[in-house]
C-alpha cells in the first residue's frame, strides 16, 4: 500500500468513526460538526476526491432527513 493508499483509508476510518459517533449524538447542538469537519479536512488535504465529499455528505443529510422524520412521527403519536 502506497502513501496515498494509506491516507485515504486513514481517512475514511476516520470518518467513518465520525460518522457513527454523530448517530450517537443526534438530536444534541453541534452532533455533526466533527464529522462535517472531519470530510473537509480529509478533501481538503485529497485524501478523498470530490465524489466522495459529495457522498459522505449526503450521508450526513440522510442521517439527519432520517432522524428529523422520527422525531415528526413520534410527535404525531
Amino acid at each position: 500500500m502506497n502513501v496515498e493508499e494509506r491516507d485515504h483509508q486513514t481517512a475514511i476510518g476516520w470518518i467513518e468513526g465520525e460518522i457513527e459517533q454523530m448517530i450517537r449524538s443526534l438530536g444534541k447542538p453541534n452532533a455533526s460538526a466533527a464529522a462535517t469537519s472531519a470530510i473537509t479536512l480529509a478533501f481538503l488535504l485529497r485524501a478523498i476526491d470530490n465524489d466522495e465529499h459529495r457522498l459522505y455528505r449526503a450521508r450526513i443529510d440522510e442521517i439527519y432527513a432520517a432522524y428529523n422524520e422520527s422525531i415528526k412521527q413520534g410527535a404525531a403519536a
